[in-house]
């Protein structure tokens, strides 16, 4: 891609003597490149989205425990206190009570990417009730923070999850600190 970009301009900058031929070459490669650009990302998302569909078969709590599992796994790291937070948001979320043998499993096994779940999740977002999202960044916050730390890694993947079940992207930042202070009052359980 970026090989094409400079082909580009430096087709575009040649002299107006080639008549213009070389800047509407330059644009058309320009038109190209950025369309197949736009069309392999759409391969991809489309590739992710499968993927995360085959393992949590559009069900909210397996989806849940998937994303939760990978958020504990962020930071290279598993601690103690992540698989309980995972475990008792997971109770929660499931509205039942569930093993801590199936959330060890997840921690274990876990399938799929950030990436992957992040897609599955901009594209079923609309499935979601609006409680089941803001009690899935709630949990999502509560694995980040669990450890005592809120890594850098940890706060990208927040912000993408947040943006992907359909809150503003700009906004979500306050949104998010707002929680976090929410949570150190213990507001939130």
């Amino acid at each position: 891609m970026a090989a094409m970009l400079a082909f580009a301009t430096q087709a575009s900058a040649e002299p107006a003597a080639s008549g213009g031929a070389g800047s509407a070459l330059a644009l058309l490669v320009l038109i190209v490149a950025i369309a197949g650009w736009l069309g392999l990302r759409a391969l991809i998302r489309r590739f992710q989205v499968r993927k995360a569909e085959r393992v949590v078969h559009g069900d909210f709590t397996v989806f849940a425990l998937e994303a939760l599992s990978n958020a504990a796994q962020l930071d290279r790291r598993i601690a103690a206190v992540e698989r309980d937070a995972i475990l008792a948001a997971m109770r929660e979320i499931a509205g039942h009570e569930l093993g801590a043998d199936r959330v060890d499993a997840a921690l274990a096994g876990a399938r799929l990417s950030k990436d992957e779940l992040v897609a599955y999740l901009t594209e079923k977002s609309r499935a979601f009730t609006r409680e089941q999202k803001v009690q899935f960044l709630k949990a999502l916050l509560g694995v980040f923070v669990a450890d005592g730390r809120f890594e850098e890694s940890e706060h990208h993947a927040l912000i993408d999850y947040t943006a992907a079940v359909g809150f503003d992207r700009e906004q979500a930042p306050n949104m998010l600190r707002g929680l976090i202070s929410d949570m150190a009052r213990s507001r939130i359980t």
